[in-house]
């Protein structure tokens, strides 16, 4: 009799142990998809992190570079409104430090860099520079003149405005206060990137826009371009 029951207890745990498998089973199937998403998104994620990264280094790098160079005066010392061999000295940077990256291209249909400098006057913005002109380049031939400086900041491809106004610099720079001399001169860069997907899923796509627009940007002292106290 026990023998018996021995050989039914056995044939019953055999049937719950396939049905616990069949059901461990289902639930992973089930949730393999989500994991897939989940995965596959943070690899983009960390791929889009890297690029990002690579811009804000390259921000600092021209910001610091042209920290010592001279916006406002020519290379004879004689007052100017535009030096364009300071913005073009800032693109030469922009350019190697990228190389240098080895994976960010700026498309000139697309990317930008963009460079402006503030004479601050009592925590004021005093002059901002270059003052608005017309560029003859084609990428910024726009309807209108001028069509680059101002506001828009100095833009090597005309694709994007600087995304800060006076009213920004004077409120950062009164809250940096005392750190920030009440006269002094910055420079702003500015690197708007737009990052391709790499994987390019469309459960990725479904909910996040590709290309996506990356903005970095570093504030650096520009003492040339100080206003006179």
């Amino acid at each position: 009799m026990n023998r018996w029951r021995a050989k039914i207890d056995m044939l019953l745990h055999r049937r719950t142990g396939r049905k616990s498998l069949g059901q461990s089973l289902v639930e992973f199937a089930v949730i393999l998809p989500l994991l897939m998403i989940m995965l596959s998104g943070l690899i983009e994620l960390g791929f889009a992190i890297n690029i990002y990264l690579d811009l804000v280094d390259t921000a600092r790098e021209v910001a610091r570079y042209l920290s010592d160079f001279d916006p406002i005066h020519t290379d004879t010392g004689a007052p100017t409104d535009y030096n364009p061999l300071f913005y073009q000295w800032g693109e030469i940077m922009a350019t190697h430090t990228l190389a240098q990256a080895g994976q960010i291209v700026l498309n000139g249909a697309e990317d930008d860099l963009v460079i402006s400098v503030f004479q601050v006057k009592n925590n004021n913005v005093d002059a901002r520079k270059p003052t608005p002109f017309g560029d003859p380049r084609a990428d910024c031939n726009e309807a209108g003149n001028p069509n680059n400086g101002g506001n828009r900041g100095w833009r090597l491809y005309c694709n994007y405005d600087s995304r800060f106004s006076d009213s920004e610099i004077e409120t950062r720079v009164q809250r940096l206060n005392p750190s920030v001399p009440p006269n002094t001169g910055l420079v702003l860069v500015e690197i708007f990137y737009n990052y391709h997907m790499q994987l390019g899923l469309p459960w990725i796509k479904a909910f996040v826009p590709d290309p996506i627009l990356l903005h970095a940007y570093t504030f650096a002292p520009n003492a040339a371009s100080e206003p006179a106290p």
